[in-house]
């Protein structure tokens, strides 16, 4: 069984972006060590429900991915890893993650999530059901819970961990917080240090300087990158190449990245890999965060929003980088 390696670097699942079309991007950039699909309903996906096959499309990567389902009840987490289990080696996963994590009112309402968070118990028999279903990699996202209180937060971490998890992802908000607010890394590394099974830091990691505080002070297992990898799909590759800058091999590396063509890249992957119900609103999240370090960012994010068609979205990229040429290129060096 695959197992992930100390230090790697994770692709965050992000709901409307880490589908197929945008992990190819990113592993044709410059991929990150593992991958997460975008949250999948585990009743939806058993219920055979339209495009849950899409959300759960391991693809390109399989041997490197784990699909993330959020769940109701432990039954439908245990079918949903049974169902996953049966697909052809080709269409099959490396893993499996439990989404114990989103904070959004329509999935706790349902009771998904962080709706978990309060209930150690039953949370872990969630867990016990998918690993008594599913053989390979198993972990979950979750997030403090409705507080900062580390002992709760521990017990409930514990519970998990001894249900059967490989590893736990941390992203050191409360409920509450959403993304809003400064992320409580220091509970990334009490929690790295007690509990039995590595755990992963997520949350605000946005450059080399992040990932190296993150490491030097906390220093849990490996590090997850959700937003700012669609700010930058190139940063998996920029942060290997700085983090090794002492090495003489990359001592004197210089790379360029074309806005332009990764957005018209992306655009294509949109065009060929997704239903067509979903095109324009994955164009419209991404571009939402791309856009964001462009000199003209939200005159460049409504043309995009607004955007009828992919291939007009191409033409509104273009006539930008024409006008603003200064912000086409990336360079790291």
């Amino acid at each position: 069984m695959l197992t992930i390696q100390r230090g790697s670097l994770l692709l965050a699942p992000m709901v409307g972006i880490t589908n197929r079309a945008f992990r190819t991007l990113i592993a044709e950039i410059g991929a990150p060590d593992y991958f997460f699909t975008e949250m999948a309903s585990a009743e939806a996906f058993c219920a055979r429900a339209q495009y849950e096959e899409v959300y759960t499309d391991p693809l390109p990567e399989p041997s490197r991915t784990s699909v993330q389902f959020y769940a109701r009840s432990s039954e439908s987490m245990a079918q949903a890893c049974r169902r996953i289990k049966e697909r052809p080696e080709h269409l099959r996963p490396a893993g499996i993650d439990i989404n114990l994590a989103c904070s959004a009112p329509h999935i706790r309402r349902q009771g998904g999530g962080s709706a978990w968070s309060t209930d150690a118990e039953q949370t872990s028999e969630l867990v016990a059901a998918a690993r008594a279903n599913w053989a390979g990699m198993l972990s979950a996202k979750i997030r403090t819970g409705p507080d900062d209180n580390y002992d709760r937060l521990l017990r409930f971490a514990a519970a998990l961990a001894s249900a059967g998890l490989d590893f736990l992802t941390l992203h050191p908000r409360t409920d509450s917080q959403k993304f809003k607010g400064t992320p409580n890394w220091d509970l990334i590394g009490r929690l790295s240090c007690d509990l039995s099974i590595p755990v992963i830091g997520n949350g605000d990691i946005k450059d080399a300087i992040s990932l190296r505080s993150l490491r030097t002070v906390q220093n849990p297992y490996a590090f997850m990158i959700g937003r700012q990898a669609v700010r930058e799909p190139w940063i998996f590759r920029t942060l290997k190449i700085l983090e090794n800058k002492d090495s003489p091999d990359t001592r004197d590396i210089q790379v360029s990245f074309d806005r332009l063509a990764i957005a018209c890249r992306f655009i294509d992957l949109v065009q060929n890999l997704l239903p067509e119900k979903w095109k324009l609103e994955t164009l419209r999240r991404f571009f939402g965060y791309f856009t964001e370090s462009f000199s003209f960012a939200h005159h460049a994010n409504v043309l995009l929003a607004n955007s009828d068609n992919p291939m007009r979205s191409k033409e509104i990229l273009e006539r930008y980088f024409e006008q603003v040429p200064q912000d086409r290129y990336v360079v790291i060096e």
